[in-house]
C-alpha cells in the first residue's frame, strides 16, 4: 500500500501519464468513486438543470489519510465540475509525483500545515533520516539510556540540541539538561568497538546498499516513451 501506484488509468493519459500517488489513497479513492457512481448523487444535485442546488459548488474537505484521499477525488472529479476546490488540513506527505503535486492541484487544492506537524512531512528519506539520527544519539551516549530518561524526567524536557538560545533566563538554564555530560559531541568520532557500535556501523552499509539498489530500480522502471526523435522520461519521485 505505500508503494507509489500509475495513476494513467485514474485520470487518463493526458493528465495521469507518468504521475503516481500514494498506493493506499489510491486504493481508498477508488471504493468511494464506485460508492458515489452507485448512488449518483453528484450529477442530479449539480447538473440536473431541474435541480435546486444546480447553482452550488462542489467542495472536497479532508484531514490527514482523509486530505489525500480528497485531493486525489478532486483531481478525478475537477473536469465534470470546473468550479470544485479540494480543502486539505494536515495532508500526508509523499502523497503524489511532484508534477501533479504542484501544476496539477495548483488551481484545486489548498493544503493547510500547522506548525511541524509531523504528518505533512512524512516520506521515505525523511524517517530514514529520523531513525538515523536516533542511532547516532545512542552512539553519542556516555551513560546508560535510563540515567538520561531520568535526567530530562526530573529537569523538563528541551530541545536536545548542542546550543542553547542566549535568551533563555536563568531559571531555565538552571534546569536545563546538562547534554554535554550525557552525550559525546556530534563531531566525535567514534572509537567505540562495542557490539552496538560495531552492528551499527554495519546497518548503516546495508542500508547504503539498499538506496543504491531502490534508486537503480526506480531508475529502471522509469518509463520512456519515444515520438519520432523526441524521447520522454516520466518521473517516479514521490514528493516530501
Amino acid at each position: 500500500l505505500l508503494d507509489p501506484e500509475p495513476l494513467d488509468d485514474i485520470l487518463g493519459r493526458d493528465n495521469g501519464k507518468g504521475q503516481y500517488c500514494h498506493g493506499g489513497v489510491v486504493s481508498r479513492v477508488k471504493w468511494i468513486m464506485k460508492d458515489l457512481e452507485r448512488h449518483d448523487l453528484l450529477p442530479q444535485l449539480l447538473l440536473d438543470p431541474q435541480s435546486n442546488y444546480k447553482h452550488y459548488q462542489l467542495r472536497i474537505v479532508g484531514h490527514s489519510l482523509g486530505a489525500g484521499c480528497a485531493t486525489l477525488l478532486c483531481l478525478m472529479l475537477q473536469h465534470q465540475y470546473p468550479t470544485l476546490r479540494c480543502l486539505c488540513y494536515s495532508p500526508i506527505g509523499g502523497l503524489l509525483s511532484w508534477e501533479l503535486a504542484t501544476a496539477g492541484c495548483a488551481n484545486h487544492v489548498v493544503s493547510f500545515v500547522l506548525d511541524s506537524d509531523l504528518v505533512p512531512r512524512l516520506s521515505l528519506e525523511n524517517m530514514e533520516h529520523l531513525r538515523n539520527e536516533i542511532l547516532e544519539l545512542i552512539l553519542r551516549m556516555k551513560v546508560p539510556k535510563l540515567e538520561i530518561a531520568k535526567a530530562f524526567l526530573y529537569s523538563g524536557f528541551y530541545d536536545l540540541d548542542d546550543n542553547a538560545d542566549d535568551d533563555d533566563d536563568e531559571e531555565e538554564d538552571n534546569s536545563r539538561v546538562d547534554i554535554d555530560a550525557l552525550l559525546y559531541p556530534k563531531e566525535w568520532t567514534p572509537t567505540d568497538t562495542s557490539t552496538f557500535g560495531i552492528q551499527l556501523r554495519q546497518f548503516e552499509a546495508i542500508q547504503t546498499q539498499r538506496k543504491l539498489h531502490r534508486t537503480s530500480t526506480t531508475n529502471t522502471n522509469t518509463n520512456v516513451t519515444t515520438t519520432n526523435t523526441n524521447v520522454t522520461t516520466t518521473n517516479t519521485n514521490v514528493t516530501t
